[in-house]
């Protein structure tokens, strides 16, 4: 599959796909006998994977991590699964934030109806 349609695909712009292949997130990727990306079904799913943990803020470096981690086999499972914890003790915290701000904003309604 092209850069493309994978774009077309995933709701992801073909810039966005090309600046994280050059970012080294791609490395398992084939290219075809013309040098063009050739996307499989399973590439999409890590792709899919990138999209979701860069909407949380994940950094590309670490996401660079991972790829080589999981290139180089199982025996980094534990390394990848330490990442993962300490993004999602981020995301867990950040969520708390997000809730107690949300309680205060919903007071502040309150007050603004009850003027």
């Amino acid at each position: 599959m092209r850069v493309k349609q994978v774009a077309d695909n995933l709701g992801i712009s073909e810039h966005t796909i090309r600046y994280y292949d050059k970012a080294g997130l791609f490395p398992f990727v084939a290219r075809n006998k013309n040098g063009y990306r050739d996307f499989s079904e399973e590439d999409l799913y890590w792709i899919e994977f990138i999209k979701c943990m860069r909407q949380t803020h994940m950094p590309i470096s670490k996401l660079k991590e991972i790829a080589e981690l999981y290139h180089q086999g199982s025996s980094t499972k534990m390394k990848r699964r330490d990442i993962f914890l300490k993004h999602q003790k981020n995301l867990l915290e950040q969520k708390k934030l997000i809730d107690e701000a949300l309680q205060v904003l919903d007071k502040k309604f309150e007050l603004l109806e009850s003027e």
